[in-house]
């Protein structure tokens, strides 16, 4: 498999349905394992984020703090990408918000890959960003054409499909944050540099 179904109306975490796990040779998907020791993006230092932000993004039904890793601002909205309970999730929120949502944003999650997960050896999204192996997950974000997230171990990265080549987008917060033009997509990713193959062309 190299992405999971388009979802509507994606109002909540979507992370276990799109789990990309390998099947064994009977045709039955292998238990969950995550990978054994600390993970890496959990230790990465927090985004300095508004309060107003990460209260929206720990809004009910949302479980947990979120630690926020970096935030854009493209046309207008902000993208938010996180960590929570050993989960990736980028979510979308009105740029300039001054009081906290009353429920958590629509969002999109993938949990932090397995032995079982993709490998780098996959030619498309996100295999030719992340290095190593990866889980990924999409949905369909608004005011976003088509949003698709990959999980690893060391960064994740998030393509926002059709943006058009003239939105504008920059970085608001996190020191690892990166994002690029690739044609009418535009591409985040945060984590250690050596686990992202594709370098920025700006941002």
């Amino acid at each position: 498999m190299r992405r999971s179904s388009r979802f509507l109306g994606a109002a909540s975490l979507v992370a276990t349905a799109v789990l990309a796990a390998a099947c064994t040779d009977n045709g039955t998907a292998p238990a969950p394992q995550q990978e054994s020791g600390p993970w890496f993006l959990e230790a990465t230092a927090a985004a300095r984020a508004d309060a107003v932000v990460q209260r929206s993004i720990d809004a009910p039904p949302a479980k947990g703090t979120a630690k926020i890793l970096g935030i854009a601002d493209v046309s207008g909205t902000s993208v938010v990408l996180a960590v929570r309970n050993g989960t990736c999730q980028v979510a979308v929120l009105p740029d300039g918000l001054t009081d906290p949502t009353a429920t958590a944003p629509d969002s999109v999650g993938a949990p932090r890959p397995t032995a079982s997960s993709f490998a780098d050896t996959h030619v498309d999204f996100p295999g030719n960003v992340l290095a190593g192996t990866y889980t990924q997950a999409s949905a369909q974000l608004s005011p976003f054409k088509f949003t698709a997230l990959g999980c690893g171990e060391k960064a994740m990265a998030v393509r926002l499909e059709g943006v058009g080549k003239s939105a504008e987008a920059q970085k608001k917060a996190g020191d690892s944050l990166r994002l690029w033009k690739n044609g009418a997509d535009l591409v985040l990713a945060v984590g250690t540099p050596e686990a992202v193959h594709q370098a920025p062309t700006s941002g």
